[in-house]
C-alpha cells in the first residue's frame, strides 16, 4: 500500500497526516508531542492537501473515506461521532444511546479516545453529561478552541 505523509494549514495550526489511496490514517498538531515521522519525511504532499480539502468540502463524512483501523465497536463509535452536526454537542451517553448501547458510556469513552484521526471524526464535540468538556487528545485547551471556532464560523454561516 502507498503511503503518503504530509502537512496542511488548518485554522488550529499546523497538521501533519499519513495517509494512503483509501483515505487519511492518523493525524496530530505540529505543536503536539505526537510526532512520530522525522521532519524530513513531512512536506506539503498534494495528496494530504486534496484529502483535506476534499473533506473539508463535503457536508458529511462517512467512516468508509477514512482508512482507519478499529474494532467493530471502535468504528460504530466512530460513525456516531460524524453525524454529530458541525457546531453541535452530544454527550457520551448520547453516542452510546446512538449505537444502540446506553450502558457502554465507559467503553464509547475510550472508544473516542482511540479515534486515530480526532478533529474530523469530531470527538471534540462530545462533552460530559455535566456539561464538561472531558478529556481530549490534544488537551482540553484545543478542544476549546476548536469548539469555539466552529461556533464563530457557524455565526458567521447564519
Amino acid at each position: 500500500m502507498d503511503l503518503y505523509w504530509g502537512r496542511v494549514v488548518t485554522p488550529m495550526g499546523r497538521l501533519s497526516l499519513v495517509g494512503s489511496e483509501r483515505g487519511i490514517q492518523t493525524l496530530w498538531f505540529d505543536d503536539t508531542a505526537q510526532g512520530e515521522i522525522p521532519d524530513d519525511c513531512l512536506r506539503a504532499d498534494e495528496r494530504a492537501q486534496a484529502a483535506y480539502n476534499s473533506l473539508l468540502r463535503q457536508p458529511k463524512a462517512t467512516l468508509d473515506q477514512f482508512d482507519v483501523q478499529g474494532t467493530e465497536f471502535q468504528r460504530q463509535v466512530w460513525q456516531a461521532l460524524l453525524a454529530i452536526p458541525f457546531g453541535s454537542l452530544s454527550t457520551y451517553q448520547e453516542v452510546a444511546d446512538a449505537i444502540g448501547r446506553p450502558k457502554a458510556v465507559r467503553a464509547v469513552a475510550n472508544a473516542i479516545g482511540a479515534n486515530p484521526i480526532a478533529w474530523l471524526i469530531p470527538c471534540h464535540r462530545v462533552i460530559r453529561s455535566d456539561g464538561g468538556l472531558g478529556g481530549y487528545r490534544w488537551g482540553v485547551e484545543r478542544k476549546r478552541e476548536i469548539l469555539k471556532l466552529e461556533e464563530q464560523q457557524q455565526n458567521k454561516a447564519a
